[in-house]
């Protein structure tokens, strides 16, 4: 029913209950309404299909509202603000790769990280000669030429084979063939950013709202609005300074922003910067990307990644048979989901762990899950991230016992 306070549907029981009262008002008070009595059964099947008549108009009522719309209907309410649900997008980086001098590594080679994901060269790399017949490491070992001198590929872009977010990397990782060749001898991956999973409902509802409140035209609003709207980008955040006096303790310089931005690939958030903020505003970070105008004419736009915070899940569990063999994965996999869907500066609640693995993973008895920035330290406590920081499982994060 729909009153002052919006949509109210009825429960399963609230309908078999008032219609087994019209029951006995057409057919008297003896008539009988119980769950094994013909009346009763009629009852309840017309109460079931009731019952499914009222979620579906309760779906289509919440339809109409951003804060409760879901899937196809969220993506028209989308429309509406001018802003498309953003769709999956492949992560880039660059490899470096050590062999034989001269040798001419293909396009479209494969190599894969130690965790089984693969990436794909979208150029030839031609391993360029090093004058040198032997060569050390750091981290790996020596490596000898095989005939000849020793030769390096560097600096390539590397694309991973499939889309997804999983695919982001930060830090120097050991790359493996698909299909190995005598003439590469080891390689590395590194700086492997603007991977992103399909936007979900909660992340463009956000967009919807902050496409409603602003328009890129400010220097504040206008680029969290630019940003936002980025491929992969989870959240924004802007440190402002417009006094004449530098800020050393945000390295924030006079007249200037500091924009911090989770997710996303650096070139694409340098453009949206440089599309919103306003002339005369410098920008500063580590990051720094070259960006063209119109008029041809280079600038340098600059922003910083926000500081990341490994986070290790302890869980304890009590299991009957129901349990699945792979329950163990699909808890580390809802862990690291939602790990990472925390956001920049916001509270990890490992109370919201209990609701999804409850939820998810049948067999569970009882649960035990504490949270910490290591595996000691773990307790039944939300951890609070600082302003510029984001949390990310740890490498073998999830302790399940």
């Amino acid at each position: 029913m729909i009153d002052d306070n919006g949509f109210t549907r009825p429960t399963y029981e609230e309908l078999v209950e008032e219609l087994s009262y019209k029951w006995r008002e057409l057919f008297g008070d003896n008539a009988q309404t119980s769950a094994k009595s013909v009346g009763g059964i009629l009852i309840r099947v017309l109460a079931y299909l009731l019952d499914k008549l009222y979620q579906l108009a309760e779906v289509v009522y919440n339809s109409q509202f951003v804060d409760s719309a879901s899937g196809t209907t969220l993506d028209q309410l989308a429309s509406n603000a001018g802003i498309s649900r953003l769709p999956a997008q492949v992560a880039i980086g660059t490899i470096k790769v050590w062999g034989q001098a001269g040798y001419v590594i293909p396009t479209g080679t494969l190599f894969k990280t130690s965790d089984d994901l693969m990436y794909v060269t979208t150029e030839d790399i031609e391993l360029n000669d090093l004058g040198k017949k032997e060569l050390t490491i750091d981290g790996y070992g020596t490596i000898q030429a095989i005939s000849g001198n020793l030769g390096l590929g560097s600096s390539r872009l590397l694309y991973a084979n499939e889309l997804g977010e999983k695919y982001n990397k930060d830090g120097v990782f050991k790359l493996t063939q698909i299909t190995p060749v005598e003439s590469i001898m080891y390689a590395t991956l590194e700086g492997v950013s603007g991977g992103s999973d399909i936007e979900k409902d909660q992340a463009l509802r956000k967009r919807i709202s902050l496409a409603n409140s602003s328009v890129p035209a400010s220097p504040y609003n206008g680029v969290l609005a630019g940003v936002s709207k980025v491929a992969g980008v989870k959240s924004v955040k802007i440190i402002t300074n417009d006094t004449m006096q530098d800020d050393s303790a945000t390295n924030t310089p006079a007249k200037s922003l500091h924009i911090y931005v989770d997710g996303g690939y650096k070139d694409d958030i340098a453009k949206a910067i440089f599309d919103t903020v306003a002339a005369g505003i410098k920008t500063v970070g580590a990051q720094q990307v070259e960006v063209m105008d119109m008029a041809g004419i280079k600038h340098t736009v600059s922003f910083d990644a926000p500081a990341s915070r490994k986070i290790y899940v302890k869980v304890k569990l009590q299991k009957n048979d129901m349990y699945p063999t792979d329950g163990d994965k699909k808890i580390t996999d809802i862990v690291r989901t939602y790990v990472e869907s925390v956001g920049m500066g916001n509270v990890l609640h490992y109370t919201k762990l209990y609701q999804q693995i409850y939820s998810e993973i049948s067999g569970i008895e009882v649960a035990d899950i504490k949270v910490g920035l290591s595996l000691e330290e773990a307790k039944a406590e939300d951890i609070q991230l600082k302003t510029f920081e984001t949390a990310e499982l740890a490498d073998s994060g999830v302790v399940i016992e």
